[in-house]
């Protein structure tokens, strides 16, 4: 699923300080700049002409310096049946397929093409299987994560999927941690808030991204995005994000 996009330079204040798994993967095309990726003992540049896929289940720390702009092109892909378990790095070579890619991907966003840009996001995969950090997810992750988007628009419970499984719901919300390093709520959550912003940048209004995510008024989601992202679903729609 395709989150965010865009061709952009970012703020000298700009850093990203990822405590915990965002579940999805910032892709970044470096285009300029000195930008550091931290996670645990890895610290490494983000350098020009390298495509990264930063990690969907790990924290981790990005900056950049502030007297050198850092310019890239970017998409937020939830990538469903697969997770990147550690940063991935392609050298992007002139004339080359991937090169190809990422100039269709750049003009997309451009154009505000946002359906080539959907279709265009589910062909990363195939660029990134032969790396060791791109895994595929268990059956129960998958399986959860598909109820939730089947019924995005409902009020999904702990129970609902623990009876996917025939679990108890405390042994299905331990053995879903064990597995994930959240909760099966935070990850309802997290898909919820993800689907917003893919709603939100299609223009839709506000009191119908509310109900299709699952909420029965447009203010409780309102405080639900604002806690999650930072800032409002107004605020947000007119460009308060963060690459």
């Amino acid at each position: 699923m395709l989150i965010e996009y865009g061709n952009t330079v970012v703020l000298p204040t700009w850093e990203l300080d990822e405590k915990a798994p965002t579940g999805y993967s910032r892709v970044y095309y470096v285009l300029q700049g000195d930008v550091t990726y931290e996670a645990g003992d890895m610290r490494c540049p983000l350098e020009p002409g390298c495509l990264y896929v930063l990690p969907s289940v790990l924290p981790y720390h990005v900056w950049r310096r502030k007297d050198l702009d850092f310019a890239c092109t970017y998409l937020h892909v939830d990538f469903g049946k697969y997770s990147v378990n550690g940063l991935i790095r392609l050298k992007v070579e002139e004339d080359s397929c991937l090169s190809a890619f990422i100039r269709s991907v750049s003009l997309a966003i451009r154009e505000d093409r946002i359906e080539v840009l959907e279709q265009l996001s589910k062909a990363i995969p195939a660029f990134l299987k032969s790396s060791e950090n791109f895994v595929k997810n268990s059956e129960m992750l998958t399986a959860v994560r598909e109820h939730i988007v089947r019924h995005m628009a409902e009020n999904v419970t702990i129970e609902d999927l623990s009876r996917l499984f025939s679990y108890h719901p405390n042994y299905f919300i331990r053995l879903f941690r064990q597995e994930t390093g959240y909760t099966p709520y935070q990850y309802i959550l997290q898909q919820r808030m993800q689907y917003a912003v893919t709603l939100l940048n299609k223009g839709l209004p506000n009191e119908e991204v509310c109900y299709a995510c699952g909420y029965t008024d447009s203010s409780t989601f309102t405080r639900a995005f604002r806690k999650y992202y930072g800032v409002s679903p107004q605020k947000y729609r007119k460009g308060c994000r963060k690459p």
